[in-house]
């Protein structure tokens, strides 16, 4: 009996923890959504960027030299150290507001 209910203990730790550890990835309708929102906020200067969107914004216009973010043959960020901001438009990217406003849209979407 004690055998049982340690095992069933055990496998509904591991259920829980199973769950916390699985992690959303943003849907392609997520990055178009936050893509359209991030236009927006540029527009209506409703966004502020901090200091590293200011600065990989820069790095983006000069071509992306001290960064490792990647994109694909249509210019949607695919890799990035901030994971807020893969799928983004890689033209938006070089705009510190707009990467800004894709941040917080993506965040707000819970990624």
């Amino acid at each position: 009996m004690t055998k049982t209910l340690t095992a069933c203990g055990l496998m509904a730790v591991l259920c829980v923890v199973g769950e916390l550890a699985y992690a959303d990835v943003p849907t392609v309708a997520d990055m178009i959504a936050c893509n359209e929102e991030a236009r927006e906020a540029v527009r209506g200067r409703t966004t502020s960027p901090n200091a590293k969107d200011e600065a990989r914004a820069e790095d983006a216009r000069k071509g992306g030299r001290n960064t490792t973010e990647r994109t694909d043959a249509t210019g949607t960020i695919t890799q990035s150290p901030d994971p807020q901001i893969e799928g983004m438009d890689a033209r938006g990217a070089k705009d510190a507001a707009y990467r800004a406003g894709y941040r917080v849209c993506m965040r707000r979407k819970g990624f």
